[in-house]
């Protein structure tokens, strides 16, 4: 709480970077109830103050050219009803459920998602049977999680759109993350749902709950292979820059779907991009998990 009272007050001052921390602070609800009137005034207030990456981030999120520089009439295109418009969805497969959303994002969001990650990939994990993060044989990509302090407007952007396009709420996201393939990197065929037997697993489902929808958003496509493979649906998706692919990792039921054993294909050339947001079945203050089912069985 120290550390948002400082930023307050250098926010105070407009301080531009103070700005943009609070931006996301009123975003995300932090210390406060969420308001994105007031977290977009805030980033047009950075960018008047001479931030760039303010200036930028109000240019992606009013989708206009490069170049304009009255921040008043760019921050006047933006509205919560615009950043969550999610295009129709599309059904890819019942077994497993599968849901492809096209040009889920722009152009300019991708690229910038792969611009705030790029020089700070580490080796991504797996959680074992412990229930330990862990750096295995079976994943050789990279990525980054974007924690609080990482935290943009862009990207909460986006995760809004997510939540509208599952129906499910904010709270029971995970830390958001963008992950890399250089070629020959992949992710052996795996579940992203946590096993109810192996006891690391069961305490995670305790703690925090099942993980029981994954949300990814291709940020490429110059690149050959790197297909997510599906091998009991027979499914091999590789979608275009900006589009998106919505998996249950649960059935109906909120039981673990075995069908929903799938990789990430190693890119043959060319480097992939996507981001990966996991979704749980609770929050610390989350809704129940009966509330959760039947908002995810609309799905």
């Amino acid at each position: 709480m120290r550390g948002i009272s400082l930023i307050e007050a250098a926010a105070d001052r407009r301080d531009p970077e103070a700005l943009e921390r609070k931006a996301v602070f009123e975003a995300m609800g932090c210390a406060r109830p969420q308001n994105w009137d007031r977290a977009l005034d805030c980033l047009q207030e950075a960018a008047e103050a001479g931030s760039e990456s303010a200036r930028r981030q109000l240019l992606i999120l009013a989708r206009v050219p490069l170049g304009a520089t009255d921040w008043s009439e760019v921050r006047s295109k933006i509205t919560v009803e615009r950043l969550v418009e999610v295009p129709p969805r599309q059904s890819l497969s019942d077994s497993p459920r599968l849901r492809v959303i096209e040009k889920f994002a722009s152009g300019d969001e991708c690229e910038w998602l792969i611009d705030r990650a790029g020089d700070r990939l580490h080796r991504a994990t797996v959680v074992d049977d412990a229930g330990l993060m862990t750096v295995e044989a079976a994943r050789t990509n990279s990525g980054f999680e974007f924690l609080l302090a990482d935290m943009d407007l862009v990207i909460e952007a986006i995760r809004l759109r997510i939540s509208a396009a599952t129906r499910l709420p904010l709270p029971l996201f995970e830390p958001v993350q963008v992950l890399h393939y250089a070629p020959g990197e992949q992710f052996r065929p795996h579940h992203d749902f946590f096993d109810p037997d192996l006891p690391g697993h069961a305490e995670q489902i305790r703690e925090h709950g099942q993980r029981i929808a994954t949300f990814l958003v291709y940020l490429n496509d110059d690149y050959v292979g790197g297909e997510t493979s599906f091998p009991h649906a027979e499914i091999s998706y590789r979608g275009k820059a900006g589009d998106a692919l919505f998996v249950a990792n649960v059935d109906r039921k909120g039981q673990p779907d075995q069908s929903t054993l799938h990789s990430g294909t190693p890119p043959s050339s060319g480097e992939k991009w996507i981001l990966s947001q996991w979704i749980r079945e609770k929050a610390p203050t989350a809704p129940t998990v009966g509330t959760v089912q039947a908002a995810q069985a609309k799905s």
